[in-house]
This record gives C-alpha cells, sequence and structure tokens, in this order.
C-alpha cells in the first residue's frame, strides 16, 4: 500500500455519505493494480470515483425498502406468494400453501393489450424543403425498428412497468461489427438507479442515474484491458462467493445463485469469476459551446469536429455557436468497486441521458415507483390462505373426545380417516367429529370477495376478459370495458409519454450518427422489399444537415373502445348509404383504416383508388394521382365542351322555330291588314254602299226570315265583316303567345334531358359524381 495522493483534497470528505471506508484498491499501488501512468489516477478523477461510488451507495440505501417491495411484487406475478416462514408453518400444521394466482390474470391482459395495441410513428420536418429527408429518417428508423426488435424490448420494459412501477428503455451506439451503428433495447429495473430528488418523468431534473451489472472478469478485462489489475482486485471477493456491499437482494438474487454453482472435479475446482461494474451517468457544471437558431437550437455544438447540419445552419446565416457558462454537462464514468475504469463526456448530442423510464404509479411522498400489484398483494395473500385453511378443513377430520372415548388413539386416526369409517367407543364418552366443518364455506365466500375485489381495484372486469358476466345487452358490455379501459388509461399514457421521449433520443443519435452513405432495405406488409439509399449525395437523402421531430401515432390503445368506435361508425355508415351513397363512400377508406384486420394498407389504398380520395397524410401528390388528376381534368373539359354544344344546338333549334312562328303571325297580320284597308276604303268612298247597307238593315229588320239566307250567302261570297276580322285578329294573338310559350317549353326539356343523361353517364363511370380530392 502506498500513501494517500497529496492533493489537499481527502477522498473520504469528497462522499456525501457515511462510508466507512473507501476499498483498498483506491490506495493501492502501480505494481497492485497493474497500471503505470494512467490518467484516470489522476487525483481529481480518483475524487470523482469516490464521489460517485458514494452517491451511488447512498442511493441504493434510499430506495433498498422500495426496490425489496418490488422484487416481492414480481415474485406475486411468479407465482412466489408464500413467505417461507407461513409457508413452513402451515406445512408444519399439514396444510397445503395453495396458490390461486387471480391477480397474473389481470396483469396478463395489460400486458397484452399493450401488445395488440402497439402504434405507429412517423418523422416530420421542420422545414418544407426537408420533406423527403425527413420521408428517409421515418424509413431508417422503421428499418432499425425491425433490425434492432424494438417492438419486443419496448413490451418487456413495459412488462416491468406494469408489475414493478417502472421499466427502462435504452438508446445507445455500438460499432459496426456488433450490429447497426444505433441501437435501442431493454434494460432490467434491477440494474438501474437514479436520482430519486427527480420529479420529472422525462427525469429531465435527474443530476444522476447508475446502471450497475455483474459481467465475467474475462469480459470485463477484454472491454478495459488496461485496468485489468482493478478488476481482478474487484473480483478476488467473488472468488470466494461473497456478494460485496454495493448490491442489493434485487440486483444480486442471481448471482447469489453461483454460490452453489462450483465445478469441482478429481483434478480442479472451477469458479466462475464475476465482477461488479457500475456506469454512472451524471451532469456537472461546464461551459458548454451550443447552437442558438436554426433547426438544432440547443444542440452542443464541436468546433473540433463541427456536426454538417450545424455548419449548413452557420453558413446560411440561420444559427450560431454561443458559449454557455455553467451549463448542465452530461458526462459518463464507468467505475468498479476498486476503482475508475473510463470517464469522458457523454457522446450524444442531445445531451440526455440514453435510458427513458415507463413509469406506472408513483408515491406521492417520495415519487418512487410501484406497479398494480403493490395495491393487490394483501387481497391475493387472503385468496391463498382462505383456499388453503378451507381445503385443509373440508380435507381432514377434526375430533373431540373425551379421555378414554376409544381404547387405541392410533387406530383411531386411522379409522377415522377412511371414507367408509367405523368408530366404535366408549359408553358415556363424548366423541364429535367434524367440528368446525361449517367454517370452510364462510372462508370460500371471502375468498369469492377477494377475487371480485382485485378485478375492481385492477380495472380488468371479467367483460374485458370475455367472460359471460350478469351484464346481457351490447351497451352494458361496451360499458364495462370502457369502465375498465379508463382505469388503465393512466399507465398507457405514461407508455405513449415514455415512447415519444425515447424516439426523440432515438431520431437525435440516427442524425448524428448516420453520416455515411447507405443503403437498406424495408418491406411491407406482405413482406415485399424496397430498398433506400440514403447520404448518396442527392439532398433529398441527406439526413444529417436537416432537423426534423419525431411524433408518435395518435391510434387508440385501447382495442374494445377502438372496437367500439368503429362499430359506431358502421352504423352510421349503413344508415346514410341509402340515402347519401356519395357520402358513404368517401367515409369508406377512413373506417377501413381504423379496423385491426389484415392487409388494411392496401384494402385502404384500392378503395381510394376506386373513389377518388387523396391520402389525408401525403404532403404532395403522386405521379400516378397527378396523371389521374390531368386525366380527369381533360374528361370533365370534353364532357362540358359537349355539355355546351347540346345546349347551343337546342337554343338553335327554338330561335328557329320562333322566327318560323314571327313570320307565319307577321304574314297573317299582313293580309288582315290589307283586307281591312280595302274594307275601310270601300266603307268610306262609297257612300251608296253604305246606304244601300242601311236599306238591307232595315229589309232584315222587316223581313226577318230573309236574314239567315243572306248571311250564308254573304259567307259563301267570303264576305268577312269588321267583328269578324277583329275577333280573327285577337285569335292570331293568342295563337302566336302560344307557339312561343310551346317552344321554350320544348327547349327547357330538351336541355334537362341532356343534363340528365349526362349525369347517369357519368355514375357509371368509376369515382364520378364524388366531390373533387382533397388538395
Amino acid at each position: 500500500m502506498f500513501e494517500k495522493p497529496d492533493t489537499g483534497f481527502d477522498l473520504r470528505d469528497a462522499r456525501h455519505v457515511p462510508l466507512d471506508d473507501l476499498p483498498d484498491a483506491a490506495y493501492a499501488s502501480e505494481e497492485e493494480r497493474g497500471e503505470k501512468d494512467s490518467p484516470l489516477d489522476h487525483p481529481d478523477i480518483v475524487a470523482r470515483y469516490a464521489r460517485l461510488l458514494g452517491v451511488f451507495q447512498d442511493e441504493l440505501a434510499r430506495q433498498a425498502d422500495n426496490r425489496q417491495q418490488q422484487a416481492r411484487d414480481e415474485d406475486f406475478y411468479d407465482g412466489i406468494q408464500w413467505r417461507e416462514e407461513d409457508a413452513a408453518a402451515l406445512r408444519e400444521r399439514g396444510q397445503v400453501p395453495l396458490v390461486y394466482n387471480v391477480i397474473a390474470t389481470s396483469i396478463n391482459w395489460i400486458i397484452g393489450t399493450e401488445k395488440r395495441g402497439r402504434t405507429d410513428y412517423k418523422i416530420l420536418p421542420r422545414r418544407k424543403e426537408a420533406g423527403k429527408a425527413a420521408n428517409r429518417k421515418t424509413q431508417l428508423m422503421k428499418y432499425l425498428s425491425d433490425i434492432n426488435r424494438s417492438p419486443f424490448h419496448r413490451s418487456r420494459a413495459f412488462e416491468d412497468c406494469t408489475k414493478v412501477g417502472v421499466g427502462w428503455m435504452e438508446e445507445g451506439v455500438q460499432q459496426p461489427e456488433d450490429g447497426e451503428t444505433v441501437y435501442d433495447r431493454y434494460e432490467s429495473w434491477r440494474n438501474i438507479l437514479w436520482d430519486s430528488a427527480c420529479t420529472e418523468q422525462d427525469i429531465s431534473d435527474c443530476r444522476y442515474l447508475f446502471r450497475f451489472k455483474w459481467v465475467d472478469l474475462d469480459v470485463a478485462e477484454a472491454m478495459f484491458p488496461e485496468r485489468a489489475g482493478l478488476l481482478r482486485m474487484s473480483a478476488r471477493a467473488s472468488n470466494d462467493w461473497e456478494i460485496d456491499d454495493y448490491g442489493d437482494d434485487a440486483s444480486d438474487s442471481q448471482e447469489r445463485l453461483n454460490e452453489t454453482s462450483h465445478y469441482r472435479n478429481a483434478v480442479t475446482t472451477y469458479q466462475r469469476e464475476r465482477v461488479r461494474i457500475i456506469e454512472a451517468w451524471h451532469k456537472v457544471n461546464e461551459d458548454v459551446e451550443k447552437m442558438r437558431g436554426g433547426d438544432f437550437n440547443g444542440e452542443i455544438y464541436d468546433p473540433e469536429n463541427p456536426a454538417p447540419g450545424h455548419q449548413a445552419d452557420i453558413e446560411e446565416n440561420r444559427a450560431y455557436p454561443v458559449t454557455i457558462p455553467r451549463s448542465m454537462r452530461m458526462r459518463v464514468s464507468i467505475f468498479c468497486v476498486s476503482g475508475m475504469l473510463w470517464d469522458g463526456p457523454s457522446p450524444y448530442r442531445h445531451n440526455s441521458y440514453p435510458f427513458t423510464p415507463i413509469w406506472c404509479y408513483r408515491r406521492g411522498r417520495d415519487k418512487l415507483p410501484y406497479g398494480v400489484i403493490r395495491n393487490l398483494r394483501d387481497m391475493q395473500e387472503d385468496i391463498n390462505k382462505r383456499a388453503s385453511k378451507a381445503l385443509h378443513i373440508i380435507s381432514t377430520n377434526k375430533t373431540i373426545m373425551d379421555e378414554g372415548a376409544v381404547d387405541d388413539i392410533d387406530e383411531f386416526r386411522e379409522e377415522v380417516a377412511r371414507p367408509d369409517a367405523v368408530i366404535i367407543k366408549k359408553p358415556n364418552k363424548m366423541l364429535e367429529i367434524n367440528a368446525d366443518r361449517e367454517l370452510a364455506p364462510a372462508h370460500l365466500e371471502m375468498m369469492s370477495r377477494s377475487i371480485a375485489m382485485i378485478q375492481q381495484i385492477s380495472g380488468v372486469t371479467d367483460e374485458n376478459l370475455g367472460r359471460q358476466t350478469n351484464a346481457s345487452s351490447g351497451k352494458a358490455i361496451t360499458a364495462r370495458q370502457e369502465q375498465g379501459g379508463l382505469a388503465t388509461t393512466l399507465i398507457f399514457d405514461n407508455l405513449r409519454f415514455a415512447v415519444q421521449v425515447h424516439g426523440e433520443k432515438l431520431l437525435s443519435a440516427i442524425e448524428q450518427f448516420y453520416s455515411e452513405e447507405k443503403q437498406f432495405r424495408i418491406t411491407n406488409m406482405r413482406n415485399t422489399p424496397e430498398y433506400i439509399t440514403i447520404n448518396d449525395g442527392d439532398p433529398d437523402n441527406d439526413i444529417v444537415r436537416t432537423k426534423a421531430d419525431f411524433v408518435i401515432g395518435e391510434e387508440d390503445w385501447r382495442n374494445t373502445i377502438r372496437q367500439a368506435q368503429n362499430e359506431e361508425l358502421f352504423a352510421l355508415l349503413q344508415q346514410l348509404a341509402p340515402v347519401a351513397p356519395q357520402i358513404a363512400m368517401v367515409m369508406l377508406d377512413l373506417i377501413v383504416e381504423g379496423m385491426d384486420i389484415a392487409s388494411r394498407d392496401e384494402l385502404v389504398k384500392r378503395i381510394r383508388q376506386v373513389t377518388g380520395m387523396r391520402d389525408p397524410d401525403a404532403e404532395e401528390p403522386t405521379p400516378e394521382e397527378i396523371a389521374a388528376e390531368k386525366a380527369k381534368q381533360e374528361q370533365a373539359a370534353i364532357q362540358q365542351r359537349a355539355q355546351m354544344a347540346a345546349i347551343a344546338k337546342d337554343e338553335a333549334d327554338a330561335a328557329l322555330k320562333q322566327s318560323s312562328a314571327q313570320k307565319n303571325m307577321a304574314s297573317m297580320g299582313k293580309e288582315q291588314a290589307q283586307a281591312q284597308q280595302i274594307l275601310a276604303s270601300m266603307s268610306g268612298q262609297n257612300v251608296n254602299t253604305q246606304k244601300a247597307a242601311l236599306e238591307a238593315a232595315l229589309l232584315a229588320l222587316s223581313q226577318p226570315l230573309a236574314v239567315p239566307v243572306a248571311d250564308s250567302i254573304l259567307h259563301e261570297s267570303s264576305f268577312m265583316s269588321r267583328t269578324e276580322g277583329e275577333e280573327d285578329a285577337r285569335q292570331a294573338a293568342i295563337m302566336q303567345a302560344e307557339q312561343q310559350q310551346q317552344a321554350e317549353q320544348q327547349a327547357a326539356e330538351q336541355q334537362a334531358m341532356q343534363q340528365q343523361q349526362e349525369q347517369q353517364q357519368q355514375q357509371e363511370q368509376p369515382g364520378a359524381g364524388l366531390p373533387p380530392p382533397q388538395q
């Protein structure tokens, strides 16, 4: 051992918790550690290691009780529901410690709902000209989701969230030979400690976060070859299978199984050497240079190796770097209980923790998490105890008798255990069998009430599970299903928030580390491949020079409510189809889009091709849509010209008929005028004629029988009186008006018939007669 470095700084004072001693390796010699002149042995780094180790142990002590309860919550789901001392006491009394795992069904329903309701996402650009690049980012994220099996990792984290109160997702960067550069995966809650003073759901106000794992010594030495000596010193205690003081039962339960895993033979005894490695992400106050303005506002700027997007914003005067004094900068330190293994700034531009929590419930007094099981444990224990007690009462015979009631007590026990037992007792001696047998139904009744209470508290009712209940009508069943869905809404809302935060970090890592040209394959639901190339020199394929936003889809997570909504839409569609088929057609694609059926996207695509509706999420029309719209416009122009030609023809025919009628009326009027002029001249110039007329009138009055004969003679000689001429003129005017009205009515009827024929032709054509497509 060598003396402590004389830095004027006591390592024990640097700790913020009362530890008895630092590990001896903190003051070990270079020869003992196997290293020479390592920067990690600088006094500042050693002081940082001591502080982090102390904070880690302090946080472990703060969360120890809740972590123990979390481990017990998980045991309840796994059917480990009896305390060992209670189970031993039951076995000693001859009882069986039964386990009726009722809560597992409720938990499985919540977990299964998440698996069936996985949502989608998209990447939206911050500027219009970056739309195609954002589409490439969406395709790349979906490719990485397939390669990294992201939905399954998210489901594992959600399982932890439901059971113990918190689940963790991690995004990170790895070497290309280990897989895709950016990965995201699940991390066990047992390996994570965080600042218990933080209150934000995205842990943005958290000062530190620890991940700690047991690693094989040879693997650890391969990861940190320059610190192999420290690692071997830390693994010494493990060689004797003694767990160190820097863990708890939750993190070390699996490791303790190694205490009995020694391999021995006649030659040697193999012991698996293990070392605990602690990874600390923590914020420190440093002068940090950040981007101000532009798409990358707030990101850390590296003047030695500026990002292409940062440099582009600076060159185009959209942003500029500024130095923020004493800003919070994320750092990462990796150490074992013997000393520091690695230390440096965070490699991520987003300057956030690479771990994202999914919370279930958090206690108000200290913000520590707990899951659905925590509030159900007492009822589950009651179920098990009452079931065990009722079975014991039913399957055993209790006997109360006077001393000496039977001759041989052992023989009596064997006989009374038989179903056809014959008991011989002595006279005047009391012997009562099956005492307290009536208590069994009471235990079973209380057990049933506890089962019902579990459903009530968890929110997972029999209707959600598909079981038959007293709810007979469809509305009653749907109402109870919605009640169960609302009881779990908070959990799924927290999951949605976590997916949003995790997606933002993942997108930032993609924009940071995928700067080289890359080709990858994506597939649709029928596994048809499509090959995409990024960063090939085409600005539309450049994903690092622009910033985009991760937006989670608004699809409903609750399967039963989504089905109820679709049923209501279908009912509305059936009502609209007979009276307004056009409205029903434009609604059909949206209804099918909300259904949980196979080939849903293909069905929606085909329906929109028939109806002419566009995808509401499409920013720009596709070439096929542009060609179809052009053809539609040309067809509409042709139809419009045909309509105008038909109208012009009808108007010409009507005008011709009206002109002919006017000519006929003019000719008749001219003839009548000439006749009247002749008669007027005759009556005005020939007084003798007038005199003769008067004499004829007097004669007619004196000879009335001769008047009809005279009228006939005048009529046969084509004589027309003035009265008859005026009447004929009036009748001619009436006839002319009627002919003109009939001509106008005939033209209107022909025009209406032409329009009706054109509408029928449009309805027979696919997609015709519908509103114009949405722009």
